[in-house]
């Protein structure tokens, strides 16, 4: 686990810019969280503040990388492109949660090559990177598992390699 990472206060503007314009545009298929639209759009918030975590990560280490610029209306392909990499940030708010999930569906359909987990403390607006895993390791592992809400693929902490492991792999 590395250091706390400080989210940077246009960053959080950018985030809740894109929640409040895309709140209308989220799919009810692809969100475990029921609710209202204002839920819904505090969900998407908080998972680009867990992609501005990574991306402060990126910057403080000097890693080049693209950003993702889809128009709101749009689901994303990525989240993040490193060199030819293809980066989907997962991001957890609560102490409780203790798994990486990705959808079966999503995975079939849009595999990225690395997964980052993140955990953030959203009202405090910072976080911490819990560690990362590669495409190749969803079948390795083939843990699929449904609490009542799709297929999942389901990483546990122990499973995600250290951050700091990954420069070395796409440098």
């Amino acid at each position: 686990m590395i250091s706390c990472i400080q989210i940077k206060e246009e960053y959080i503007e950018e985030a809740y810019l894109y929640a409040v314009k895309s709140k209308h545009h989220l799919s009810d298929r692809h969100s475990f969280h029921s609710g209202s639209l204002n839920d819904r759009q505090q969900k998407m918030f908080e998972g680009k503040l867990g992609e501005k975590i990574f991306k402060q990560y990126m910057i403080d280490n000097n890693i080049e990388f693209i950003e993702d610029d889809s128009h709101h209306k749009k689901a994303d392909y990525y989240d993040f492109m490193i060199k030819k990499y293809l980066v989907d940030v997962k991001t957890r708010t609560k102490e409780y949660h203790s798994r990486t999930l990705e959808m079966v569906e999503q995975f079939e359909n849009k595999p990225k090559d690395i997964y980052v987990s993140v955990r953030l403390y959203p009202d405090e607006h910072y976080g911490f990177i819990i560690g990362w895993i590669g495409k190749n390791d969803f079948k390795r592992i083939n843990r699929i598992e449904n609490q009542g809400y799709l297929d999942n693929y389901v990483f546990y902490d122990n499973e995600l390699r250290d951050i700091n492991k990954l420069i070395p792999l796409i440098s």
